[in-house]
């Protein structure tokens, strides 16, 4: 009797055990079974048990690659320009018939910028530039009372000038120093550029010279009441030969006011071409000479200031040098080298292929037939997902929908793995936080998906892959236990498990393990 009892709790102890679904040796294939139904159990069902639910795991590393967002605008540059417009002195002459023209001119400039923001940047460096001016003098001047070269005195003198053609240059070196903006719609192929700033320059060379000279000088004599035209002292003078027909003007440093505009189109992933125009300015008055009457001083015209260039005479007004033009250029944008990265991760060992030694030699018979369907999914496809899980998770600032720099560069990660698995499928989830209305949630959450779902397709993943789909705030943030509503404001991306049924090879056969 007591044998008998024994026996009973002993086979109801191991039907109890063995009534579950056969396990699985291999970690990268899931099996459901439709019909399992045991016919006959023995011994050993305890040991096999603590064998099956007893994994080991071993910590491992891989070295991941994170490859640099070409597309993020911010970092170091280096811009070289070279321009041609229209330029001047900037100033007048008084005076009736006197006039200054400008002339061609012409920039090289090169410089750094650093872009901390992807629109906005600071630059700075060096430029070499000119302004050229011609002066045009007219009219008549005279010199009332004077002494001749004989020693006559009060007689007055007429000097009548007949062409004047003077050319003035600066040639400048300047150091700008200026804010940049860079634009760029999705749809656009090239992007916005200005800059605006204040640029130190100096004159490394400043001279005039006479291209055309001649004065047609006079006296008349009260005394006599006679006018002398063309007797010694008086008649017609070409001073291109004199020489006061060139010489240096006096120039000061100055603070120059620039600005440029135009677009920059992409040629490589680093350099793009800069198109667009230019204009200088200086703030403050260049001219720094110790201004005269106009005259024309020698041994025979004593009483006469002398001359040192229009610029230096008291008819100039104040000069602030300026050029207008057209540049054409390349910027270069440094983009960093491919990151790797060491990533900690776990594979899972169970000593399943130990349990079916067990099974092969202890007492165990085991009848079972199994009507089964088996759904495999790819090892490649779950090793994918679970490379992507590590970074899956990109969070938003408050009612944003933008991508920052640090998500950029974890989904720069999640296209590595899905360009070696191309056959892989991604659900792009967005969520929001609870605040606001439930319609708004749902919006800004579908624009959270959208938003990385296009920099997924930018990067070069086929959008037929891609489902994004907003779920408002109905999805709290599973690892959110402090209930952070941060947290919650955030996209999930994964790679779809999608399995392939295969029929069975043992369908509706007996079979003992």
């Amino acid at each position: 009797m007591r044998r008998s009892f024994l026996l009973i709790i002993a086979l109801c102890a191991c039907i109890g055990l063995h009534a579950q679904a056969p396990t699985e040796a291999h970690a990268d294939t899931i099996y459901t079974y439709d019909t399992v139904r045991i016919v006959d159990l023995r011994q050993y069902t305890d040991t096999l048990m603590h064998v099956l639910e007893s994994p080991d795991s071993i910590a491992q590393q891989r070295i991941d690659t994170l490859r640099p967002d070409s597309s993020d605008r911010r970092g170091h540059y280096i811009e070289a320009h070279v321009g041609l417009g229209y330029g001047s002195l900037g100033y007048s002459l008084s005076g009736n018939g006197n006039r200054v023209n400008g002339s061609f001119s012409g920039v090289l400039q090169l410089q750094y910028a650093y872009f901390f923001h992807p629109n906005w940047g600071v630059g700075a460096g060096l430029w070499f530039t000119n302004y050229i001016s011609y002066a045009h003098l007219a009219g008549s001047y005279q010199w009332l009372d004077q002494t001749d070269s004989d020693g006559e005195p009060h007689y007055d003198h007429t000097a009548t000038i007949n062409r004047w053609r003077e050319r003035q240059a600066v040639y400048d070196i300047g150091i700008p120093i200026s804010l940049h903006f860079q634009y760029q719609k999705e749809s656009w192929k090239a992007r916005l550029f200005a800059s605006l700033g204040i640029a130190p320059s100096f004159a490394l060379s400043h001279s005039y010279r006479l291209q055309q000279g001649e004065i047609a000088h006079s006296g008349y004599y009260p005394a006599w009441k006679m006018t002398l035209t063309d007797v010694h002292e008086f008649g017609i003078k070409d001073y291109t030969s004199e020489a006061s027909a060139k010489g240096n003007l006096s120039v000061r440093p100055r603070a120059t006011l620039f600005a440029d505009l135009g677009a920059l189109f992409p040629i490589t992933k680093q350099i793009d071409l800069f198109t667009g125009g230019y204009f200088h300015c200086a703030l403050n008055d260049a001219n720094s000479s110790n201004k005269t009457a106009l005259g024309w001083q020698d041994d025979t015209f004593a009483f006469m200031d002398p001359y040192n260039g229009a610029y230096a005479t008291t008819n100039a007004g104040a000069s602030h040098p300026w050029e207008v033009g057209v540049k054409i250029g390349v910027h270069w944008h440094y983009i960093a080298p491919d990151k790797h990265t060491t990533v900690d991760y776990f594979d899972y060992f169970t000593r399943r292929d130990t349990s079916y030694e067990y099974i092969a030699h202890c007492d165990t018979i085991v009848s079972v037939r199994i009507d089964t369907s088996v759904q495999i999914i790819p090892a490649h496809i779950i090793e994918a997902a679970e490379r992507v899980e590590k970074f899956n998770k990109i969070f938003f600032a408050f009612n944003k929908y933008e991508l920052t720099h640090k998500a950029q560069r974890y989904l720069s990660s999640i296209v590595g793995v899905l360009n070696d698995v191309p056959d892989a499928k991604i659900a792009i989830d967005g969520h929001a936080s609870p605040v606001g209305d439930d319609e708004y949630n749902d919006w800004l959450s579908r624009q959270r998906a959208n938003a990385v779902a296009e920099y997924l397709v930018r990067q070069g993943v086929n959008k037929d892959r891609i489902v994004a789909v907003g779920y408002g705030s109905r999805v709290p943030n599973d690892e959110n236990t402090d209930r952070a509503e941060s947290l919650d404001r955030r996209v999930e991306v994964k790679v779809v498990l999608q399995p392939t049924n295969i029929p069975s090879s043992n369908e509706g056969k007996e079979v003992q393990p």
